[in-house]
């Protein structure tokens, strides 16, 4: 057996234990007991010097209090993520605490039966992005970054599993199912905030930043509207999912410089949210180098 091979059964094993005791724990406990141990462990991790440093050349006016302040909520909403992974099904079912804002565009895609894209980051409770697919049924694909390890990426699959909604890791695959969709009137929901080496450098808070063209390349050349969309959490335990309106690029003739005036339009609404709210986002990325 390699060390990999080991690596990745007991990694894979220590999920599958922590999942069970989430499950015992209950949604409202697994999701704070989640947050507090993620406040522990967070800040003791290599990648926290990371995060600190992407948050001080993205956000300098952040005194360095508000910095450790916000990487702190930071590690706590990952960790509530983590632990209300077992319950995703059920916080989607839940139109009580959770709150859809422009629900409007969702109903307009789903009766004219036309192709759209939803672009999110991993800002807040992200999987509740899984709510636009599910209400385009079997014309929608969430397209995200598969885990490192094969084992855990199945399992979460597993949990993930919808039959109306289907998952595609980024890569060739997806850039297909995206040309797919774009021609049959799917709908691709999109976290594509993280690095891409064979990207296109974007400006993002004043640094380039390798982004992933794919989405951007098709919408431009076949006139599908992109909507961004933010997932947060509010008080209480309540949580709310806004679209927001396509954004609004005006074609120029010239395809190189629209794909790029799209990025760049993504890029700048994910600032804004992240300027807004920086404990939402999952600073641990290594978007700039």
């Amino acid at each position: 057996m390699t060390k990999k091979y080991l690596k990745h059964h007991l990694e894979w094993v220590v999920v599958k234990v922590a999942v069970a005791i989430f499950r015992l724990m209950g949604q409202s406990r697994a999701a704070q007991f989640g947050g507090w141990l993620a406040r522990k462990i967070g800040p003791r991790m290599a990648v926290h010097r990371l995060a600190r440093e992407n948050m001080q050349k993205a956000l300098p006016d952040l005194t360095g209090r508000e910095i450790e302040e916000n990487l702190l909520r930071m590690w706590e909403n990952l960790g509530r993520n983590v632990g209300e992974i077992p319950f995703n099904r059920a916080i989607l079912d839940d139109t009580e605490t959770v709150e859809i804002v422009g629900e409007e565009y969702l109903t307009a895609h789903v009766e004219n039966g036309k192709p759209a894209f939803f672009v999110t980051a991993h800002y807040g409770p992200w999987e509740l992005v899984a709510l636009v697919g599910r209400r385009f049924g079997a014309r929608a694909t969430g397209i995200y970054r598969a885990a490192n390890n094969p084992l855990v990426e199945e399992y979460f699959q597993a949990m993930r599993a919808d039959p109306n909604y289907s998952f595609v890791p980024k890569g060739n695959e997806a850039a297909r199912i995206i040309l797919k969709a774009a021609r049959n009137g799917g709908a691709i929901v999109l976290l594509n905030d993280q690095k891409l080496n064979t990207g296109v450098a974007i400006p993002f808070f004043g640094r380039d930043a390798m982004t992933a063209p794919a989405v951007a390349e098709i919408a431009c050349k076949m006139e599908v509207p992109v909507y961004p969309m933010r997932a947060e959490r509010l008080e209480g335990g309540r949580r709310r999912l806004t679209i927001y309106p396509a954004l609004d690029i005006l074609p120029t003739g010239d395809r190189k410089a629209d794909v790029f005036a799209l990025l760049k339009a993504i890029n700048e609404t994910y600032e804004q949210w992240i300027t807004e709210r920086p404990d939402h986002w999952f600073w641990v990325h290594n978007r700039w180098s």
